[in-house]
């Protein structure tokens, strides 16, 4: 699928990159462009081995260049602007929208699929407001009623993902002041230590509070007998939601260094799915289902460009991984003021590389984050342009200085 806007792009990408070219080829994404350009080469490459069908490889090979077209274009219409990042960030609010349209009738379905976005987006841009001005207890009221809304129409993946992005950026470190005598680097690994405890600890409670959801009869008859099958698996829920993930792992090991090609069909890898869902207990049957293309299963950013194109995709959005955590763990130390949405576009983004599949557009929004990431990460003395624009977005009550007038005798 090609959506319009990169269709739109292809005659815009000549123009902008004559008048502002240098904004996207700064020193800082050299990484970037050297190990999309190896996943890009790993597609060619593998196909051609493989011997792939054209159609295939082009469409496999049209997916990693018109990624790597719109973090270009992003990183020359966004640059380090703030407002222009929110104007994107509303786009996403605008497809979501869009999306629902096609699940009328399902309201859960509806929910999943954009809803949450929709609502999530618009309460953490307001909460932002609040944070900004240290009124931390609106922030987690909006982040609890969140969490709620997303418990009743069973969207697991996003409680977590509200409760552990709150968790991140709790108001527990005052960046103003020095904790003891340790040495910079010691307070920031025992912070970074403080915040992976925290995130966990979020986690384990989303975790609760869904079985208790589902103990208390909160869900359908549905639902709950979902939850019960996928709770009682020998893995446990993650790989009972995500069974893919076990299939795409089997089918790297089967070709780690090239891959299997792109949209690579192979229906041995569907009957292992099934098979390993009746084995672990999430299925009570091993038969696979029938299927006229019965592409390799993988449901992930990660595990797809692995499989597809081989070591060069799984190096690659391996340090995606690592940028975007580093973003987070910068988001955690300095709470800038839009850190509530930053948290948790950041987070979902982690998810979505994890157990998420990769096209349409996800590969906007994709390299949408990781430019964000970039931003993020930038020295304090190179991110003032974004953080003045952050804190012009939303207001923050200044002290009034009152001056003493004396009298001169």
């Amino acid at each position: 699928m090609l959506p319009a806007n990169e269709i739109l792009l292809l005659p815009l990408l000549p123009v902008i990159l004559f008048v502002h070219g240098r904004r996207a080829f700064r020193r800082e994404y050299l990484w970037f462009y050297v190990l999309a350009l190896a996943w890009l080469f790993g597609t060619i490459v593998g196909d051609l081995y493989l011997g792939s069908e054209s159609a295939r490889s082009m469409k496999g090979i049209a997916r990693v260049l018109f990624f790597i077209l719109d973090f270009i274009v992003l990183t020359i219409v966004i640059n380090k602007d703030g407002r222009r990042t929110i104007i994107f960030l509303l786009s996403i609010f605008v497809q979501m929208a869009l999306i629902i349209q096609y699940f009328r009738g399902d309201f859960l379905t509806q929910w999943k699929f954009g809803g949450s976005s929709i609502v999530t987006i618009t309460a953490l841009l307001i909460s932002c407001y609040y944070y900004s001005r240290r009124r931390y207890w609106v922030y987690f009221l909006i982040v609890l009623g969140l969490a709620v809304l997303n418990l009743i129409f069973a969207f697991r993946s996003q409680i977590a993902t509200d409760f552990v992005s709150a968790a991140l950026i709790l108001p527990i470190f005052d960046q103003s002041k020095t904790v003891g005598r340790r040495a910079p680097q010691i307070k920031n690994f025992l912070k970074i230590a403080l915040l992976l405890a925290l995130a966990g600890g979020a986690a384990f409670g989303a975790d609760r509070a869904i079985k208790f959801a589902a103990g208390k009869g909160l869900f359908d008859e549905n639902v709950t007998q979902k939850f019960e099958t996928q709770e009682n698996g020998r893995f446990g829920v993650l790989v009972g939601g995500r069974p893919e993930t076990l299939v795409a792992i089997q089918a790297i090991r089967d070709s780690p260094i090239i891959g299997h090609g792109s949209f690579a069909v192979d229906p041995k890898y569907l009957a292992l799915k099934q098979q390993l869902q009746y084995e672990y207990g999430y299925s009570d049957t091993d038969m696979p289902e029938d299927s006229e293309e019965p592409t390799i299963p993988t449901h992930s950013h990660l595990t797809m460009a692995w499989v597809e194109s081989g070591i060069f995709g799984g190096i690659f959005w391996i340090f995606v991984l690592g940028l975007t955590f580093r973003g987070l763990i910068k988001i955690s130390l300095t709470r800038p003021p839009l850190a509530p949405i930053y948290s948790y576009l950041l987070l979902n983004f982690v998810w979505n590389v994890l157990y998420s599949p990769f096209g349409s557009v996800n590969r906007m929004w994709a390299a949408f984050f990781i430019l964000l990431s970039y931003n993020l990460l930038e020295p304090r003395t190179r991110q003032t342009s974004l953080a003045r624009q952050d804190k012009d977005l939303i207001p923050v009550r200044r002290p009034v200085m009152r001056a003493r007038v004396g009298l001169v005798g």
